[in-house]
């Protein structure tokens, strides 16, 4: 993931990490305007050292962002895309967010935790796939 982003993230842009925690994956020697942070938890995001900023909230309660239209060059979501139960209404607030030309980066674990994972993902043909090749699990 680090390599990806060094690649496809401009450095200076101001950058959205949505459903952090207390690491990220961005490059260490990449400077960005500014990176806020989004989570579930305000104390693993505190422990975040490349997040500039951060507000927690429950996307799946609530899916919308409070930042401007057209803030952020980038938003990454990585390995956390499957626990969002309405992901159609999360990325339009991330369309809404990027500013024109910007990247939005959506990494998928090849791990599967069942019980966390919301009932929509779950019975997905991709998730029959993965659940029915034990080697991928």
């Amino acid at each position: 993931m680090t390599q990806l982003y060094r690649e496809r993230i401009p450095a200076g842009g101001d950058v959205m990490d949505m459903c952090s925690s207390w690491v990220s994956h961005y490059p260490p020697e990449v400077k960005y305007g500014e990176v806020v942070g989004h989570g579930m938890n305000a104390e693993e995001l505190g422990k975040n050292p490349r997040l500039s900023r951060f507000f927690v909230r429950n996307l799946n309660e609530s899916p919308g962002f409070a930042a401007a239209d057209k803030s952020f060059d980038a938003v990454t979501c990585c390995v956390s895309v499957q626990y969002l139960q309405r992901p159609e209404e999360v990325f339009a607030e991330v369309y809404r967010v990027l500013k024109p030309g910007g990247v939005f980066i959506v990494s998928f674990s090849n791990r599967m935790f069942y019980d966390k994972a919301i009932t929509a993902w779950r019975a997905g043909a991709l998730t029959m796939l993965i659940t029915s090749v034990p080697s991928l699990i």
